[in-house]
């Protein structure tokens, strides 16, 4: 158990994309990596602002997050990661439909890669 432990509170990159992971299932991942600067939820359908209250409060390290697919994250849930993690510089909320895209552009331009659907992307000249 220790060795496990041992690598979690080492972690710097946690990726549950997928795994089916529930609040409470998330959060005791979550506690034991304070050295954690990218977190993948992707596709982490049963996780609410619970889990990104406890990502805000064990991961203060935190520089990406992807919750990509999140049905039930709102702003509230990512207001708290931005406010208690100061080194964040990319979010990725495609398909967090509790998230208004007036607040995306609002709130979260700085750290998502927001552009014109019309453009061919940032890269368009």
């Amino acid at each position: 158990r220790h060795g496990v432990e041992e690598v979690l509170g080492e972690a710097e990159t946690v990726d549950l994309r997928r795994l089916g992971v529930d609040d409470a299932g998330a959060a005791a991942v979550l506690s034991r990596c304070p050295r954690a600067r990218s977190v993948n939820l992707s596709d982490c359908r049963r996780v609410t602002d619970a889990t990104a209250g406890a990502l805000a409060r064990a991961c203060p390290k935190l520089r990406e997050l992807n919750v990509t697919g999140n049905p039930h994250l709102t702003a509230a849930g990512i207001d708290e990661v931005v406010e208690h993690c100061p080194a964040l510089e990319s979010l990725y909320l495609a398909g967090c439909d509790r998230i208004p895209e007036h607040l995306l552009v609002k709130r979260y331009a700085r750290f998502c890669d927001i552009f014109d659907e019309e453009e061919e992307g940032p890269w368009a000249a």
